[in-house]
C-alpha cells in the first residue's frame, strides 16, 4: 500500500537523514520550526518511508497583482527506492493537495530539469549573473548619504524597497516577517549575511545590499544575496560599497533582471552568465486565468491547453476581458484561436515567453492572429524575476 501524508515531528529524523544523504547539505535544524515540520510530505510503501518533499505556501507577484502559490523542496527519494516511480506518484499527490488548497502554480528548483519537463514543469525565466572586479565599478561616485548596517529590525524597510524597485515583475515571493529573517538576513547553515542599507541625506532608505564574503582558491569574493535599488543613484552608492572592498576581493556576484543592463553602466564589460529561474506547473487553468493580473484591455479569445499529466487541464478556455475584469469558461468545441501545452501556457503569463516569440519558435500554434496580438496586450510588462530559493 502507498500512502501521502504529512510528516510528523517523530517522523523528522528520517526526513532529516534523507536530505541530509540527497543533498549532501546540513541546514541548521534551527529552520525545522513546528511550521516548517507542518509543511513536510512522505511517501510510505507498506509503512516504509521512501521519498519526501516541503511544501511551502506563498503569494507569489505576477505584474501588479499576485497568485497563490506552492514552492516545493526537498525532493528526494531513497536509492533502493528510485526508479519505480515514486517520486512522480509523491509530486502528484502534492499537486492535487496544492490545487485542492487553492494553489494555482507549483514551483521548484530541479535537481534534473528533464525529469520536471516531463511532468508538465517548465521554465519560468532566466537571471543574468555578473561578475564585475572592484576595477569595473570605481567609475560611480559617492553621493550625500550613509550606509548602515541592519538586521531584523529594520525588516519593514527593506521590504518597502525591495516591494518598490521591483514593482511589476512576475516571479517575487511575496516575502512574510519569517522568511525575511530566516531565508534572507541568515544562510541556510543559520549563519547571518552582511547587511546594509543605503539612506540619503535626508534618511531616506533608498537601497540595500545583503551578501558574504565568500573565500574561493582564485581570490575572495562578495556574493550579493540581494542587491536592490529604488532610482540610479541609490543603486550606484551599492556599487561604490562594492569598489569599497579593493583591497579584500577579487570580485563581486551580482544577481539582476534579465533586462537590467548592467554592462552598459560599466567601462568594459564584466563576465555575465545567464541562470535560470526556479520551474514552475500550472495546477489550476480556469482559476489561474481568472485571477492572473492581465493589462487592461477588451477583448476576447479561445485557447486550447493541452496537459497530459494534470488531465482536468486539457480542454478549450475562452477569456473575455471587459473593463478590467477578466472572465474564464471552458467549452466543449475546437473552435479555437490559438493553442499550446499547460506549461507554455505558463511561460506566457510569466512573460518569459513573449506570444510572438512563442508562435515563431512552435510553442504556441496561432490560428487567428488577430487573438495573437490580443494576447501580446493582455501580457504587457516586465520580464521575470525571483531572487529567492528554497
Amino acid at each position: 500500500m502507498i500512502t501521502y501524508r504529512p510528516l510528523t515531528p517523530t517522523d523528522f529524523e528520517q526526513f532529516w537523514a534523507l536530505d541530509s544523504y540527497a543533498f549532501a547539505r546540513q541546514y541548521h535544524r534551527s529552520r525545522y520550526t513546528p511550521e516548517v515540520i507542518a509543511q513536510l510530505r512522505g511517501l510510505f510503501v507498506h509503512g516504509e518511508h521512501v521519498a519526501q518533499l516541503q511544501i511551502m505556501p506563498f503569494q507569489m507577484q505576477a505584474g501588479h497583482g499576485e497568485l497563490p502559490v506552492g514552492a516545493l523542496g526537498s525532493v528526494a527519494t531513497w536509492p533502493q527506492h528510485r526508479r519505480r516511480g515514486y517520486a512522480q506518484r509523491l509530486l502528484r499527490a502534492a499537486c492535487d493537495e496544492l490545487r485542492e488548497r487553492g494553489a494555482v502554480l507549483a514551483l521548484l528548483y530541479p535537481f534534473h530539469a528533464d525529469f520536471y519537463h516531463r511532468l508538465g514543469w517548465a521554465l519560468a525565466g532566466e537571471r543574468r549573473l555578473v561578475q564585475p572586479t572592484p576595477a569595473h565599478l570605481r567609475a560611480f561616485t559617492p553621493a550625500p548619504g550613509s550606509y548602515h548596517p541592519v538586521g531584523v529590525d529594520q525588516i519593514e524597510e527593506l521590504d518597502a524597497i525591495y516591494r518598490g524597485a521591483l514593482r511589476g515583475r512576475y516571479g517575487l515571493l511575496v516575502r512574510d516577517r519569517t522568511w525575511w529573517q530566516i531565508d534572507v538576513l541568515q544562510t541556510w547553515d543559520g549563519e547571518p549575511y552582511s547587511a546594509y542599507i543605503w539612506r540619503d541625506e535626508h534618511s531616506n532608505g533608498r537601497s540595500y545590499l545583503i551578501y558574504r564574503l565568500e573565500r574561493r582558491s582564485d581570490g575572495d569574493r562578495l556574493v550579493c544575496r540581494d542587491i536592490v535599488a529604488l532610482d540610479p543613484l541609490a543603486r550606484a552608492q551599492l556599487f561604490v560599497f562594492i569598489a569599497s572592498h579593493a583591497d579584500q576581493i577579487v570580485a563581486a556576484e551580482i544577481t539582476t533582471p534579465i533586462d537590467a543592463p548592467l554592462n552598459a553602466l560599466l567601462p568594459a564589460p564584466a563576465p555575465t552568465t545567464v541562470v535560470p529561474l526556479f520551474m514552475q506547473r500550472v495546477l489550476d487553468v480556469t482559476r489561474l486565468l481568472s485571477l492572473y493580473p492581465f493589462a487592461t484591455v477588451n477583448g476576447r479569445l479561445r485557447i486550447q491547453v493541452a496537459d497530459d499529466w494534470l488531465n482536468d487541464n486539457a480542454g478549450c478556455y475562452q477569456i473575455e476581458w471587459y473593463d478590467g475584469q477578466t472572465t474564464v469558461s471552458r467549452l466543449d468545441h475546437d473552435t479555437v484561436d490559438l493553442a499550446c501545452t499547460s506549461g507554455t501556457l505558463g511561460q506566457l503569463l510569466s512573460r518569459y515567453l513573449r506570444p510572438r516569440t512563442a508562435a515563431a519558435f512552435g510553442l504556441l500554434t496561432v490560428y487567428q492572429r488577430a487573438a495573437l496580438t490580443l494576447l501580446e496586450q493582455t501580457l504587457a510588462g516586465l520580464p521575470p524575476f525571483c531572487g529567492d530559493y528554497w
